[in-house]
């Protein structure tokens, strides 16, 4: 199972130094804006993909008088992973039980996270990438042939962009890399398809599960990135002239998206933003009971969720989350309303391991007793 019995932290913006015994279950951090609890969410979030969910460049992570940031943990299993940062050079090191590990990717495989954060509320009004994105998270997880075939992908389509950039080229050269994309976007299509339609059908039982509302009528699409009926080669061949004039690629699974209708209208249109909140929460719960019918169940770092969700829906989501995950870290302001949805839960995820983090300092609490109120 997934998830960590231990978080080390080093001069990890401003956390001088933490060392935390996690549950199995609800990890809970509360305090004050500016405390650093959002920081241990992102530590973990470097320790499973090697980089920062708030900046693309890992510098300012680093405590300001500190010239690197050390990150470990272990596993439930026992097995140990560590990444660090020099604020000199742009990459750093990923250990595996402290032998170098060869990409983030065996970071990501060994210990699966869903984050939740007011980032990714924006998922249906974010473009095709940010929801491809969410399905290639998944597949990644439930297929071993994903990644190789990704890669492939990627490949050719670099090299097939960079001749179209440079304008006069024989469309000898450009078969090679069409053909090269076809081969390799036949097991991609192919895969997330038949992800996606495990991931449409539990998402749309989670929805059933909330009151009624227009969320029950939401429909999904998988739009895979061309026209459908078309072989890729041939689209890729119609589409040559106009790629040429725009110097890239027009078509093929780097497009794909999932696409949400209400009533075949978008349904951020129609839907509250509260509403398409539990959509958006109903699709990473679903990615989650795919992924850990197939693998492990993931890790889920959720942040602030009382500032996202009203009481009720807290409750229903956090019930969702017991259901699939390996095990949970979740912050809040306060330690009562960021307990008060995982009391209602039965054991293990009724009794979570509290923490109040205050300028940086993190310090273990005496786990909250339940709270018949919130039981079911």
């Amino acid at each position: 199972m997934a998830g960590l019995s231990r978080l080390v932290l080093a001069n990890f913006r401003n956390i001088s130094s933490a060392d935390i015994a996690l549950c199995c279950s609800v990890n809970l951090f509360y305090g004050v804006n500016g405390s650093g609890k959002t920081s241990v969410l992102e530590a973990v979030h470097m320790l499973a993909t090697g980089r920062s969910f708030r900046s693309r460049q890992h510098q300012p992570v680093i405590q300001a008088d500190a010239e690197q940031l050390a990150v470990f943990g272990r596993l439930k299993d026992g097995l140990t992973i560590g990444v660090e940062k020099r604020r000199s050079g742009p990459g750093g090191r990923i250990r595996i039980n402290r032998e170098a590990a060869e990409s983030s990717s065996q970071l990501a495989a060994l210990l699966p996270l869903q984050l939740i954060n007011s980032d990714s509320f924006s998922a249906l009004e974010g473009g095709p990438g940010v929801r491809r994105r969410l399905l290639d998270w998944t597949v990644f997880h439930v297929e071993q042939s994903y990644l190789h075939a990704l890669k492939d992908y990627q490949i050719a389509l670099r090299q097939r962009n960079a001749l179209l950039r440079r304008g006069k080229i024989g469309s000898d050269q450009l078969d090679i890399w069409d053909g090269r994309m076809v081969i390799a976007a036949v097991t991609l299509d192919r895969l997330r398809e038949e992800v996606f339609e495990r991931l449409g059908t539990v998402t749309r039982e989670l929805l059933l599960d909330l009151p009624v509302s227009p969320l029950q009528q939401v429909s999904i699409r998988y739009r895979r990135g061309w026209k459908q009926g078309v072989d890729l080669g041939e689209a890729l061949q119609a589409s040559r002239d106009a790629d040429m004039a725009v110097g890239h690629t027009r078509v093929g699974p780097h497009r794909a998206d999932m696409v949400f209708t209400v009533d075949s209208q978008p349904a951020q249109s129609i839907l509250s933003r509260g509403q398409q909140k539990m959509l958006v929460c109903a699709l990473r719960t679903a990615m989650a009971r795919v992924v850990s019918n197939s693998r492990k169940p993931p890790v889920f770092l959720i942040d602030d969720l009382p500032a996202e969700l009203d009481d009720a829906h807290q409750v229903i989501f956090a019930r969702w989350v017991s259901d699939c995950a390996g095990q949970v870290l979740v912050t809040g302001i306060e330690r009562e309303s960021t307990c008060r949805p995982w009391l209602s839960l039965a054991a293990p995820w009724n009794k979570p391991s509290v923490f109040h983090v205050e300028h940086g300092r993190i310090s273990a609490e005496l786990d909250p007793a339940p709270n018949n109120e919130w039981s079911e």
